[in-house]
């Protein structure tokens, strides 16, 4: 199948094959957020317009409503010809059940009240010496994941484990080799491995039915990854446990992350006016890391200047390229004021932000009984379950 992306993220040619695929209509799947389905609904018309749409995590169209894309989403499908439309959930309560039906005219659903009784949370929020909360738990020699942040925290933590659980403890991220990670998939399948310590790299694909414990050793970013994660366990039905983990001070690690990433309408004007400042006749030549450095913004490094760059690009402010001398940034002649607001790569960093909010007050302050509920149980509305 011809499967392309379609997010702000995307590097530059990945986005110049992505519109060649659209004006021809040459893809067979497209995953695409809601901000860029609905800035460039026009490229998805004509050869390229869709037979079918899946609207995942539809609980959003009531949760975000404040978010110009998935407000406007209904009208958006309705524009490509009134494709067939799927929506997906596992949280919709009476009002955001309300608003999916509405906005995307559905006529039939079927609701699943499963519910996961084995799966148990445990409170460790906030502890202080997390790696030897590891080696407790895992001394009794059963299987598990913990979950990291970051790549480089894998390898740290996985170093520590080995202190006392020898060679059944590798790490797995998504910058390691296809023929290594799935070695690693295998021997933990196997038996040979019992703890992996991983990204949320190890997670899609991933249906092991004896994983006694999920440890969260950060925070999540979103609720989909919460969830995702703790649902790894117990997944033959008998008792697992999710060790919550993280704490207070991680709440600052992922908002320092999501920052550096997705830079701030405040942040992108200082990096556009500094920028513009360094230059020369209207061209600078300069590493991103360097333009951070120089112009010295907190919570900015070269990732936050290439973030802003794609913006910028997008927006007409700037064009990138590359002669004899190397990359270089030229400044274009703007003749209006930009609302960069309604770029598609700022709205998603936002919506990044806004999902992360959400989860860390939840995370960092309900009570165990209430954040088990979420994981367990399913939150369906009181309609019968099959129309």
């Amino acid at each position: 199948m011809r499967i392309l992306r379609a997010n702000g993220s995307i590097a530059a040619q990945e986005r110049e094959d992505l519109f060649a695929a659209l004006r021809e209509g040459a893809w067979d799947l497209v995953l695409a957020t809601p901000e860029f389905l609905t800035f460039h609904r026009e490229a998805f018309l004509g050869p390229s317009a869709p037979s079918f749409v899946v609207v995942d995590e539809s609980h959003h169209l009531h949760e975000s409503r404040h978010r110009r894309a998935y407000e406007t989403l209904g009208e958006t499908i309705a524009a490509l010809g009134n494709p067939q439309v799927l929506a997906l959930t596992a949280t919709a309560g009476e009002e955001a059940f309300a608003r999916i039906v509405d906005a995307l005219r559905i006529d039939a659903w079927v609701i699943d009240p499963t519910v996961r009784e084995n799966l148990h949370l445990v409170d460790a929020r906030n502890e202080r010496d997390k790696i030897g909360y590891l080696h407790r738990i895992f001394e009794g020699g059963e299987k598990g994941i913990v979950y990291c942040n970051s790549r480089s925290e894998t390898g740290k933590v996985a170093e520590q484990l080995r202190k006392t659980a020898g060679d059944a403890v590798m790490f797995y991220h998504a910058g390691m080799p296809t023929a290594q990670r799935r070695d690693v998939e295998t021997y933990f399948r196997e038996g040979a491995l019992r703890i992996v310590v991983a990204t949320t790299a190890f997670g899609e694909g991933i249906d092991l039915p004896d994983v006694r414990h999920v440890v969260l050793y950060h925070l999540n970013f979103n609720f989909t990854e919460f969830n995702q994660q703790a649902g790894r366990a117990g997944r033959d039905g008998a008792p697992a446990f999710v060790h919550l983990l993280f704490g207070e001070s991680d709440r600052r690690i992922n908002e320092y992350i999501i920052d550096l990433s997705a830079p701030t309408l405040p942040v992108l004007r200082h990096l556009y006016a500094g920028m513009k400042g360094l230059a020369r006749d209207g061209i600078l030549r300069s590493t991103f890391a360097d333009i951070a450095r120089t112009l010295e913004l907190d919570k900015a490094d070269e990732r936050t200047v290439s973030a802003a760059l794609r913006i910028f690009q997008d927006e007409g402010l700037v064009e990138a390229a590359e002669d004899d001398e190397g990359r270089y940034v030229r400044f274009l002649t703007v003749t209006e004021k930009m609302d960069l607001t309604r770029n598609e790569r700022y709205a998603e960093g936002e919506a990044e932000r806004e999902s992360f909010k959400r989860l860390a007050e939840i995370a960092l302050t309900a009570r165990i009984e209430d954040l088990e509920r979420l994981v367990n149980r399913p939150i369906y509305p009181n309609v019968e379950l099959q129309r």
